[in-house]
């Protein structure tokens, strides 16, 4: 008899060690965050780490050769975020159809618990094909 496995949720798969930006930090600074750590989206965040926005790489990318700016001009502010207790199934269908490379996961008063992204479900893929346990944590945890 085949023993049923437990739903995953976000907060399974989800990384939680992020680097985050403040609003008042320099274009140049965020790009630098974002070379260095290979990230696509950051997280932008006020002093008592709620989310306030959410920049990509594109955005960095826009940017070059303008006037120095802060990330606070270039960040998107109307970020769609999710909860750790999301099933996973749920948030890779919403990433699908609104094509959304980074969904920030937030508590409910918008403090940023983590973000999951298409890697972390490329992953999970990866481990699930090679025969792994996906409920394990994976090392961007």
């Amino acid at each position: 008899m085949n023993a049923v496995m437990p739903a995953l949720t976000v907060a399974d798969m989800m990384t939680t060690h992020l680097k985050v930006l403040h609003e008042d930090d320099s274009i140049n600074a965020a790009d630098w965050d974002m070379v260095v750590g290979e990230f696509r989206h950051m997280a932008v965040v006020d002093r008592e780490h709620r989310l306030v926005g959410l920049i990509s790489d594109r955005d960095v990318l826009r940017a070059q050769g303008e006037i120095p700016a802060t990330v606070g001009r270039l960040m998107t502010r109307d970020v769609h975020t999710i909860p750790p207790t999301m099933p996973a199934l749920d948030a890779v269908e919403h990433m699908l159809r609104s094509k959304h490379g980074a969904l920030p996961v937030v508590a409910p008063d918008r403090t940023l618990l983590g973000i999951v992204t298409t890697t972390d479900f490329l992953e999970l893929a990866r481990r699930a094909l090679a025969g792994h346990d996906v409920h394990q944590p994976h090392a961007r945890a």
